[in-house]
């Protein structure tokens, strides 16, 4: 049993590494296109950002579709909460197909690996200079003193929670955050991108803006199709 584990383990490891060496030709590769440090970290960011997002896509679909099944589960509930056969009956038949729903949501797992290298592949950057993205650090393996970028990637966490309060996605059916999830993201947000290196704030803050309109897009296109369907 430790074998299989230990040799599980070492297959994880080379993977991790493979993709760690193929992200990182790209960044250099990225580099001599574009010349600045800063615009490839946001390139290759929102490049990996595109392969993964079938991914992701079908993570919200399954998601809905679970939300669905609890709100049908509900109602089978109070249904036949007084025909216990027939309300057992029901209740599997939406457990079986909740159940197929997760297995699809497992499938997002592929992306946890190729994050984590492109998160370390900025961590490792050998490369001590600016970028004209954020002029105001001269060296991007460092943090910043001025605390820009920790808030700005804060404000970005939490945008589709300030815009929804503002009343602009109103229309769109956009998960909130709850009060103690959004105090959790600013604790991380604020502390850790503290004191990483400038990169990582880039990469958090690019990602989280692919996030967002990734997310208001697909929301507007599902109220579409539930007009129309």
């Amino acid at each position: 049993m430790f074998s299989i584990v230990s040799k599980t383990i070492i297959k994880e490891k080379d993977i991790v590494n493979i993709i760690f060496d193929l992200l990182s030709q790209l960044l250099q590769k990225l580099y001599f296109v574009i010349g600045d440090w800063g615009l490839t970290i946001v390139t290759i960011t929102l490049l990996i950002r595109v392969c993964l997002l079938p991914f992701s896509l079908k993570q919200k679909a399954n998601m809905g579709k679970q939300q669905l099944l609890s709100k049908k589960m509900e109602e089978i509930k109070e249904k036949y909460r007084n025909n216990k056969e027939k309300l057992d009956q029901e209740l599997g038949k939406l457990t079986a197909e909740s159940a197929k729903n997760m297995l699809g949501c497992f499938v997002t797992l592929v992306q946890l690996p190729i994050m984590y290298s492109l998160y370390s592949v900025f961590i490792k950057m050998p490369f001590e200079v600016g970028t004209m993205i954020v002029p105001w650090v001269v060296n991007i393996k460092l943090p910043d003193i001025y605390f820009i970028i920790p808030i700005l990637s804060t404000l970005v966490q939490l945008m589709p929670n300030l815009l929804i309060a503002t009343g602009a996605l109103k229309n769109l059916n956009i998960p909130k955050a709850t009060n103690g999830q959004m105090a959790i993201t600013i604790i991380i947000n604020l502390l850790f991108l503290a004191k990483a290196p400038v990169t990582i704030g880039i990469y958090f803050i690019t990602s989280g803006l692919f996030s967002f309109l990734e997310q208001v897009i697909y929301s507007a296109y599902m109220r579409k199709r539930s007009v129309t369907s």
